[in-house]
């Protein structure tokens, strides 16, 4: 198929990169600081708090939002350090290190550990070899006329046919595979930044929204709601009949992009039959918040849901006031939880 993204367009777009001694500079950084960090000799040292500075927007230059799930992929670093350890084995074949890490094997998976952070932890320490493989990437190919056929097969399958089309495009455009990354970026997303201030304004938005829950006040204990949800989702009465949205390893169900907003939460039933809408109140109005999640019920239905799969709302608030109670008065398919938090204080030894 032939591209549908005019290949002047993209020549273009390479030079507001090599042209952007910033961009290039950060680049030279995150590989060399990173790439020594995750490299096999130092793997032993590798500790809690320098993986997850890699997730950070702020830190790693290029890859937004893959934070979110850092405390549930770090809990135990003894399995974190041996995944890592095969992943950057190159005496393995890459297709024999996917296959240990992902689905459907279940022994050495880390949940949250998916596509959007192995496959740039690949790039940095092998910069030369590998490319990302993430939802942006793969939109990008899409619009490309490039993305191969990869329904039913197995992650590792997909990405060996995805990373030979990066490398063959960064050859031919004579880019890095860390700079093709941004261009092909750009494409699924439609037009690059206009300009160096911009981006760097994108990107000062993108670290405040990351570090939110360390700073945002407004909210109190609220704002920590999602993550805690997310990591104890097994624990919590949801997750016995609900599990929260993934694709190739990544939880994509947290903060899930749509063409109208993100919806907080994602989750469908175990048995296939329901999609599961979760918005949580968070000191929004209670028109506001029942009047997006009925977008985004109405958005599933349409884009997501087969035939006879329902979509279902839940609101997740501090407490239930009078107008979120006349709101779902009349909405059959919208139900309200509450919940509250305690903690004690004892007495030190």
């Amino acid at each position: 198929m032939e591209p549908k993204i005019d290949e002047n367009k993209i020549n273009e777009w390479k030079q507001l990169i090599l042209n952007n001694p910033k961009r290039l500079q950060e680049e030279e950084m995150v590989i060399k600081k990173y790439g020594a960090m995750f490299h096999p000799i130092n793997l032993d040292n590798l500790t809690k708090e320098g993986f997850k500075s890699f997730l950070l927007l702020k830190n790693n230059k290029h890859w937004e939002g893959i934070h979110r799930q850092g405390n549930m992929i770090t809990a135990d670093m003894d399995k974190l350090k041996k995944a890592l350890k095969v992943l950057l084995d190159e005496r393995r074949s890459i297709k024999e290190r996917l296959d240990f890490l992902f689905p459907p094997n279940k022994l050495n998976y880390i949940k949250g550990l998916g596509r959007a952070i192995v496959t740039p932890v690949l790039l940095v320490v092998y910069p030369n070899k590998y490319g990302v493989y993430n939802s942006k990437s793969e939109e990008g190919l899409k619009k490309l006329g490039l993305l191969p056929h990869l329904k039913g097969k197995s992650f590792a399958e997909k990405y060996i046919e995805v990373n030979r089309i990066l490398n063959e495009l960064a050859s031919k455009y004579r880019v890095t595979l860390w700079q093709l990354d941004e261009i092909v970026g750009w494409i699924a997303l439609g037009h690059p930044p206009i300009n160096t201030t911009e981006n760097e304004n994108i990107e000062a938005l993108a670290e405040t929204e990351e570090e939110k829950l360390e700073s945002c006040e407004d909210f109190g204990l609220e704002s920590h709601l999602e993550d805690f949800l997310i990591e104890n989702w097994e624990k919590l009465t949801l997750g016995e009949n609900y599990s929260i949205l993934e694709e190739d390893g990544d939880i994509v169900g947290q903060q899930y992009v749509t063409p109208i907003g993100r919806i907080d939460i994602l989750a469908k039933s175990k048995d296939g039959r329901e999609w599961l809408v979760i918005e949580l109140k968070k000191g929004r109005s209670s028109d506001q918040v029942v009047g997006q999640l009925l977008r985004y019920i109405g958005w599933i239905k349409k884009e997501k849901a087969k035939e006879k799969e329902k979509v279902r709302g839940l609101i997740i608030a501090r407490e239930k006031d009078e107008k979120l109670k006349y709101a779902l008065e009349t909405v059959t398919n919208i139900k309200l939880m509450t919940y509250s938090v305690s903690f004690k204080l004892q007495r030190g030894n």
